[in-house]
């Protein structure tokens, strides 16, 4: 399955260590802007940042610039901005999966008829194709409360479904 990965997602991944895992499984792409975003980081010693820099040169991800003309489009109907932007762009003209945790961004994937996923959804696949333990699927869902946007609710009804 092809993915195409914003930065807040790359990073929320990588803390919770499955973006490796996850990048093994599936062909992930990740617009320029999203990579420059992510290694920005790098200069702070974020982990993050090292790791998709590695990822990139063992070509486990794959950097793709979306078309201006794409781009200008969604732009002017979404008001969407920056690394947000350029993933729906590509996904535009790929109908490849977006994976975001941005509310705007995956609203916009709905409009444009772009599947999408997020974070959470990443971490209970891996758990349902036994690529991580129950175990290690809790403490990403934790880690995921504590890093990302999610409220309790929302990290309730993930952990129902391994029940």
């Amino acid at each position: 399955m092809t993915i195409i990965a914003d930065a807040s997602s790359l990073i929320l991944l990588a803390k919770v260590s499955v973006l490796e895992e996850f990048s093994r499984r599936n062909t992930i792409v990740i617009p320029k802007s999203v990579y420059e975003e992510v290694i920005n980081g790098k200069e702070k010693g974020r982990l993050d940042s090292l790791l998709v820099e590695n990822l990139t040169q063992n070509n486990l991800l794959k950097i793709k610039t979306p078309e201006r003309r794409v781009k200008n489009r969604i732009e002017n109907l979404f008001n969407i901005k920056k690394g947000e932007l350029d993933v729906i762009a590509l996904a535009y003209k790929t109908k490849d999966t977006v994976l975001s945790d941005d509310k705007k961004c995956f609203n916009t994937a709905k409009v444009l008829s772009i599947g999408f996923i997020t974070s959470l959804d990443v971490v209970v696949v891996l758990c349902k194709k036994g690529h991580i333990t129950k175990e290690k699927l809790h403490e990403c869902l934790e880690r995921l409360e504590e890093y990302g946007w999610y409220s309790k609710n929302i990290i309730k009804m993930y952990r129902g479904c391994l029940k």
